[in-house]
C-alpha cells in the first residue's frame, strides 16, 4: 500500500466511555504524526435491533440520533484543528461494515479503544488488526496525555525496517520536544529452554547473544539509538517484551505485525498476539507496511 503524505484515520467508536478517551487522544495523536482526516465509525448490529427498528426509516432516524450526539460531543475533545466525518452502518458484521468503509474514506490507519479498566473484552479491535490492510492503533483510556518515551520492537525480521520507518516519521513530525525513542530487542534465549545447563552458562550463552545483535544492529543502523537487548530470562518474548514497556513507563509501543486481509484466513505472528491479551497503559502501534 502506497501511503499517502498525509495520514487519513478511520476511528472506531462504541458509544462507551472510551469514546471520550479515544477522540481526545486523537487530538494528541495530531502532534506525533501529520493527521489529514478523522472517520469516526459506529456500527449496529441490525438483527439485534427489534422488528419495529428495522425499517429504513427508522434506521435512519436512529443514525442520524446518533450522528447528532457524537456531533455535540467530539468538538470539544477533538478542537478544530483536525478535520472529521461520523459513519453509522447496521450491519451484522461490525468488522466487515468497518473494512469496507475503510475502504470507501481511503483510510489507511485503525484507531481503536484498548479497554483496561473499563467493561470490555477487545474482541473487535483483535480481528481488525489482522484483517485491515493497513497499521492499527490500540489506546487505551489509561494513556498518558504527555507521552515522553516511544519503544521499537525490533526483532531483525522483514517488519524491523518499517517499525524503524515509522519511527522516524512520529520524529520527524512531532512536536514534542521531550519524546525520546528506544529500540528493544528480547533475547530469545530464555532461561526455560535449557533445563540442562548451569546458570553460568545460560548468562555467557545470552552475554553472546547480546553482543551479537548489539554489533549486527550497529551496523544495520548506525545513526539510530543503541539497541537494548533485554533477557527473556523466565519469560516468553511477549510478556518480557511488555514488562520492559511498564518498568519504563514507555508511552507508546511500535511492532510489526503479520496480518491478511482474507477473514477466513486470519493469522497474526505470535508475539504481536500475546501482546494483545497483556494489559498495558502504552498505547500500542501495529505496522505492517513502510510508511515512505
Amino acid at each position: 500500500m502506497a501511503l499517502t503524505p498525509k495520514i487519513n484515520v478511520i476511528a472506531g467508536l462504541d458509544l462507551s466511555e472510551m469514546d471520550h478517551s479515544l477522540i481526545q487522544y486523537l487530538k494528541l495523536l495530531a502532534t506525533l504524526l501529520p493527521l489529514n482526516k478523522v472517520v469516526f465509525f459506529h456500527n449496529i448490529k441490525q438483527s439485534e435491533l427489534p422488528e419495529a427498528f428495522k425499517n429504513p426509516e427508522q434506521l435512519t432516524t436512529i443514525a442520524n440520533t446518533i450522528k447528532k450526539k457524537l456531533g455535540a460531543t467530539i468538538p470539544g475533545l477533538l478542537g478544530d484543528q483536525l478535520a472529521y466525518e461520523i459513519e453509522v452502518s447496521f450491519e451484522d458484521f461490525t468488522e466487515l461494515a468497518f473494512s469496507k468503509t475503510a475502504k470507501r474514506k481511503e483510510s489507511n490507519l485503525a484507531v481503536l479503544g484498548n479497554k483496561q479498566n473499563l467493561e470490555g473484552n477487545g474482541g473487535l479491535a483483535h480481528k481488525l488488526i489482522r484483517m485491515l490492510p493497513f497499521e492499527t492503533m490500540l489506546v487505551p483510556e489509561t494513556y498518558n496525555p504527555e507521552p515522553k518515551k516511544i519503544i521499537e520492537a525490533i526483532d531483525f525480521s522483514k517488519y524491523t525496517a518499517k517499525v524503524m520507518q515509522w519511527g522516524s516519521y512520529i520524529k520527524k513530525h512531532s512536536r514534542l520536544p521531550e519524546l525520546s525513542f528506544q529500540p528493544i530487542n528480547i533475547s530469545k534465549l530464555s532461561w526455560k529452554f535449557f533445563p540442562g545447563l548451569s546458570n553460568a552458562e545460560i548468562r555467557k550463552n545470552t552475554q553472546e547473544d547480546l553482543k551479537i545483535k548489539s554489533e549486527k544492529w550497529a551496523r544495520l543502523y548506525p545513526n539510530a539509538s543503541p539497541l537494548k537487548v533485554i533477557p527473556a530470562e523466565d519469560k516468553n518474548i511477549a510478556s518480557a517484551l511488555m514488562y520492559h514497556v511498564k518498568q519504563e513507563k514507555a508511552d507508546l509501543l511500535i511492532m510489526g505485525v503479520q496480518g491478511v486481509t482474507s477473514v477466513t484466513t486470519l493469522f497474526m505472528g505470535s508475539v504481536a498476539n500475546e501482546v494483545l491479551y497483556l494489559e498495558s497503559n502504552a498505547c500500542l502501534l501495529f505496522v505492517k507496511h513502510n510508511i515512505e
